[in-house]
């Protein structure tokens, strides 16, 4: 890492790097889950930022955080000042990369800034996230009408946005005069019901004949929506989507991507 910054001397950097898992995938072992979360998201972040001071003091630095630093939430509005109450390894480990990022600012005088991500959708989602899994589920029932995607709770909500207008903020932040902590959020709370609704409406379905929902017991709740009035403030950002056109435009997206990795597969056979 140190390498890279000495050769590169960049003037932005950019540390999306995160120990990460789909919640419909199985949960590893805890101290496995742990050490891998602070590995990546923690201390790898400090590593780099150790070069940035040595190499490349002057360039401007974004750590991407995760709205899983609040826990679990109540579904009230969620700004940069709410309690950090993290209740999973990576979560955690979240945090505990805000506060390095938090140090270098205050102790090396370091341009560094954490954004405060709220769930951020493109087509470049692994298959195994709960938005692909629907994405795909209705792509494929255009031309199979037997299709049937098995899903968890309907009722499980999300403040969804796209992937696209989060980039944009996080590129944004680099820009404002003062390095701060900044929420990417729409505001705005939707069932995965409505996504799923969105996603067959999209292709012309009707989304109640493909998605079957097995909820599972004392299943545990996220009710994280976040407030980014100091982004829209300091940086003039604005969302570009309301939810119903991200989640058509989703739908496009993936089935060019889809497409498009087709003919390369094929091109090299």
């Amino acid at each position: 890492m140190t390498t890279l910054v000495a050769d590169t001397l960049p003037d932005e950097v950019y540390y999306l790097a995160a120990y990460h898992r789909s919640s419909q995938d199985g949960a590893p072992p805890l101290d496995a889950d742990i050490k891998g979360s602070l590995s990546v998201n923690t201390s790898s972040l400090a590593a780099l930022l150790a070069a940035v001071e040595r190499h490349a003091p002057e360039a401007r630095t974004l750590y991407a955080s995760s709205c899983r630093i609040f826990g679990f939430g109540d579904g009230s509005m969620l700004d940069e000042s709410a309690r950090r109450d993290p209740i999973c390894a990576y979560g955690v480990s979240k945090v505990a990369g805000m506060e390095v990022a938090g140090l270098y600012r205050r102790e090396r005088d370091l341009f560094v800034t954490s954004a405060i991500l709220f769930n951020h959708e493109s087509e470049l989602r692994p298959r195994t996230f709960l938005s692909n899994k629907l994405i795909r589920a209705a792509l494929a029932a255009r031309s199979d009408r037997t299709i049937r995607v098995h899903i968890g709770s309907l009722d499980d909500v999300a403040d969804w946005q796209s992937a696209r207008d989060a980039v944009t903020a996080m590129r944004m932040m680099l820009r404002v005069d003062k390095p701060d902590d900044f929420v990417v959020a729409t505001g705005r709370l939707h069932s995965v019901r409505d996504f799923a609704a969105c996603c067959f409406a999209s292709v012309g379905l009707d989304w109640t004949r493909h998605v079957v929902s097995t909820p599972a017991e004392r299943h545990p709740r996220w009710h994280l929506v976040g407030d980014s009035t100091k982004l829209k403030t300091r940086a003039a950002w604005q969302t570009s989507l309301q939810f119903e056109e991200m989640v058509g435009d989703l739908v496009a997206r993936t089935d060019r991507h889809e497409r498009k990795r087709s003919a390369d597969f094929h091109s090299y056979l």
